[in-house]
């Protein structure tokens, strides 16, 4: 769907971008908000293996010939599915360049191309203390369906509680016979299938508006085997020949804070505190690393692991809004 020729818009030029932009979007992101710095080994790792499997198309913004911006747009590969048809829009530009008019014709741009892939539905994030963007989106017709829930957990403050958690923990478990390891001293051979299938069912009951579209095999073993990830950091929990939690943190290469990358337990265990037991063990073994703090995030409506959450000492950080959108066909 990549233009021949570049499109402009207000007093913007866009390109289609490569993977060696990867680096210049993910400092982008930084300079917008150094809190939630954007790792750039992580951004292009992303852009080469998308864990979802969507089809994306990615624009790099320019202003008098120097980039200064995002644009991105992305779909299922198969409509079929997803017949509800949802596509989400990404746009984005450096401090200096950001004016509402700007993203505006951003947000335009990335809805009229997703019209012409066939969408029936936009979707857009915004964070909720960024007034500009969140007006950019109302402007353009899109409206708040649900928010994402941002976590810091101090793992200085809360080391002592954090470790008479743990150590309650490995004792609950092992009165249930729940084995919990690391993926590292696994040697079942169907590991991965395992742990992809659990996730598969976990990911069915996470609260969301857009249809979870069955994450692809290779788009989860893509998500094992990133730069931030390795095997002896991810937690799993066994009982008997099944795999019925995993939870794992992402440690940024190049810069950024330790986040979850996914927590995951099988419905067989749900109330057993496997969550729990597996998001102790990550925390347990990052502060063992010197890591001072790790975020999270869940959706709004996610209570079980919003429970977790507070339980542990996570404090709340601001929150980004999901607008959706719908997309209007001549």
């Amino acid at each position: 769907m990549t233009p021949t020729t570049a499109p402009t818009l207000a007093d913007l030029a866009l390109r289609a971008a490569t993977l060696d932009d990867a680096v210049f979007v993910a400092d982008m992101w930084t300079a917008l908000r150094p809190d939630d710095a954007q790792d750039p080994v992580m951004t292009r790792y992303w852009w080469e293996h998308p864990w979802d499997d969507s089809i994306w198309d990615r624009f790099i913004v320019t202003l008098d010939g120097c980039a200064v911006g995002h644009a991105a747009q992305s779909h299922p590969r198969r409509w079929e599915e997803m017949p509800e048809r949802y596509a989400r829009v990404v746009a984005e530009l450096l401090p200096e360049a950001r004016t509402h008019e700007r993203l505006v014709s951003l947000i335009a741009f990335g809805e009229a191309r997703m019209i012409e892939a066939g969408a029936l539905r936009a979707t857009f994030w915004a964070w909720s203390d960024d007034a500009l963007k969140v007006g950019a989106a109302t402007a353009r017709g899109f409206r708040e369906e649900r928010r994402e829930r941002f976590w810091e957990l101090d793992l200085v403050a809360n080391r002592d509680k954090l470790e008479r958690m743990t150590d309650a923990s490995r004792a609950r478990m092992r009165e249930q016979g729940i084995a919990i390891r690391t993926l590292a001293e696994e040697v079942d051979p169907d590991r991965y299938q395992k742990l992809w299938r659990m996730s598969l069912e976990a990911e069915q009951d996470v609260p969301t508006t857009v249809p979870h579209v069955p994450m692809p095999f290779d788009g989860f073993k893509a998500t094992l085997r990133t730069p931030a990830v390795r095997e002896d950091r991810i937690w799993i929990a066994r009982v008997g020949d099944d795999i019925v939690g995993m939870s794992m943190l992402g440690y940024p290469p190049v810069r950024g804070t330790v986040q979850t990358e996914w927590t995951a337990t099988a419905r067989s265990v749900r109330g057993k505190g496997v969550a729990r037991a597996l998001k102790c063990e990550t925390v347990t073994q990052a502060i063992a690393l010197g890591v001072d703090r790790v975020q999270t995030d869940n959706d709004f409506q996610n209570k079980p692991i919003l429970h977790i959450n507070e339980s542990m000492g996570y404090r709340p950080r601001p929150e980004m809004v999901q607008f959706i959108k719908e997309l209007a066909h001549s």
